[in-house]
């Protein structure tokens, strides 16, 4: 065993030892939701009574949970951004006591660019399940601290700028999320591939570090579609890029890894690159579940294990214990629920089976905050729900993370002259990589490249589709051309939901088809009939 190995297992141990408190806390929480959610919800008012939304709000006179819900109305971002402005603008204690650390950006369901407050106190929160998180899963797979791991991080696309009141919009590295806690300890594990600013350069250096290290021992990302694009000049080379970056790999690595490269593409995994490589993490939920499938084939020697609801406002549920699904996070955030029948539920009295969307009160201030996500009951830990990932609870598409949201694509177009006739944008799940396809009523003649040009330009203003197609984990638009024009498209899309198991009667044309069931049977419809960019 070397020496760096030596390191990396000695920093893992010190997390372990911190993490035991936290782990304790933890089992007797899972025991106890509903008096773990209350004490945290009693002790976020407490805290924060004094600034202005908790003023406004009453929080110094609230009680409990119900006079908190009578009080506090459920907030979308579009009704919470007045006061996240102000926050951004003004040195007064707004959303909370404590002064935000720094804004970090999310596009959430549109192509506004959201910012959600980051403090000291909301980063812990996010610190304990993060805590729990690794230790369970060094728990299952004492592997992964025999080596180095990769933990995704994004490259900075856009750098912090600072606001009004001098607290930063954007955070300089993901790596300040571990900021403040023993977590950052684990940072001495990281295999951290240089960037020079260059996107594509990014991703060269990315595979490169990954390659030139034989004895790596854990990925970690979100998307299994990111791993799958960073990957794909190693195995699926046929353009000329791709082929240009795997010679590039070639003549960078030492003759060791270099050999190890050559096995593996002719086996078509990634045994002989990691032979250590204990686990990877991502999401395996929703509709990530059919790329995680295909990826799992590359990595036959490791284990996989599921990420849990993680987003930039809050953690849901955290990957821990065995069964399906992951215990709600009730140690980090105040949760509620709405049902699919209208009920509000908190997270102890959910049921097993049932699906609701998910409100978050945190410690950065969003309170009673839609989240948009909806999750599903499919087991229990002790007293507290296992949830799994179901889908987006909004008019929205969600691949690989690229968020978008319905009314966007409408008022694309109604604003182009060429989809005025009838259009509707369908996600193309299933391709390699994926990527939308506009099916566009044709009433003339119509240029099929430009007007793909034109939706791809739109659609980038979105600030996560932009992202995920420079990541490459989103292909370009496609364009179908339907004959017919408007009543055409209609009928089209009428038999594509009912052949995918909707009622005739219930439903409705829409911009953007976010069921996949009837994105596959609209696009198998079209496939023959349509003509294609």
């Amino acid at each position: 065993m070397s020496a760096n190995m030596d390191v990396k297992r000695a920093l893992w141990q010190t997390f372990l030892e911190h993490a035991k408190p936290a782990l304790d806390q933890w089992h007797a929480q899972l025991e106890q939701p509903q008096a773990t959610q209350e004490r945290l919800l009693q002790r976020l008012l407490e805290t924060n009574r004094d600034c202005a939304f908790g003023r406004a709000h009453h929080f110094a006179r609230l009680q409990d949970s119900s006079q908190f819900r009578d009080n506090v109305p459920v907030h979308t971002y579009a009704q919470l951004q007045p006061w996240i402005e102000r926050a951004q603008h003004e040195s007064a204690a707004i959303l909370t006591t404590a002064t935000p650390l720094f804004f970090e950006r999310t596009s959430g369901n549109s192509a506004l660019q959201k910012a959600i407050p980051y403090t000291r106190a909301f980063l812990a929160e996010m610190h304990s399940a993060l805590t729990v998180w690794l230790a369970d899963m060094h728990r299952q797979v004492p592997g992964i601290s025999h080596g180095s791991s990769y933990w995704s991080m994004s490259p900075p696309l856009q750098m912090p700028v600072a606001g009004p009141n001098g607290i930063c919009l954007g955070s300089a590295s993901d790596l300040e999320y571990l900021s403040g806690s023993h977590l950052a300890g684990l940072a001495g594990t990281l295999l951290i591939p240089e960037f020079n600013g260059a996107l594509s350069q990014w991703r060269r250096q990315t595979l490169l570090a990954l390659l030139a290290d034989a004895d790596l021992s854990f990925i970690s990302v979100w998307s299994p579609t990111f791993l799958t694009s960073l990957l794909q000049p190693l195995f699926d080379a046929e353009t000329p890029e791709q082929l240009q970056t795997f010679a590039w790999l070639e003549a960078a690595l030492p003759a060791p890894r270099r050999s190890a490269l050559r096995r593996a593409r002719a086996q078509g995994d990634c045994s002989e690159l990691w032979p250590r490589l204990a686990a990877v993490s991502c999401w395996m939920e929703g509709p990530s579940r059919h790329y995680f499938t295909q990826l799992a084939a590359r990595f036959p020697q490791a284990q996989w294990l599921p990420k849990s609801l993680f987003a930039t406002e809050g953690v849901v549920s955290v990957p821990f214990g065995d069964g399906p699904g992951c215990p709600l996070a009730i140690g980090s955030h105040y949760l509620e629920f709405l049902c699919e029948d209208g009920s509000l539920r908190h997270a102890h009295s959910l049921r097993l089976g049932e699906t609701a969307q998910v409100l978050l009160s945190t410690g950065g201030g969003l309170y009673r905050y839609a989240l948009g996500d909806r999750v599903r009951v499919v087991g229990m830990s002790g007293a507290t729900p296992r949830v799994e990932f179901v889908g987006r609870a909004t008019g929205t598409s969600d691949l690989v993370g690229e968020k978008l949201d319905e009314h966007v694509v409408q008022n694309l177009f109604e604003r182009c002259p060429t989809t005025q006739a009838g259009a509707c944008l369908i996600p193309n799940a299933y391709a390699s990589p994926p990527h939308y396809t506009a099916l566009v009523a044709m009433s003339r003649d119509l240029d099929a490249s430009a007007l793909a040009l034109t939706i791809e330009a739109a659609l980038s203003d979105a600030f996560h589709y932009g992202q995920a197609r420079q990541l490459g984990q989103l292909g370009p638009v496609q364009v179908r051309l339907l004959d017919g024009g408007a009543d055409q498209l209609a009928q089209v899309l009428q038999q594509a939901a009912e052949s995918s198991g909707i009622r005739a009667g219930d439903f409705k044309p829409r911009s953007l088809i976010n069921r996949l069931e009837t994105a596959e049977a609209l696009l198998a419809l079209t496939e023959s009939s349509c003509r294609h960019l």
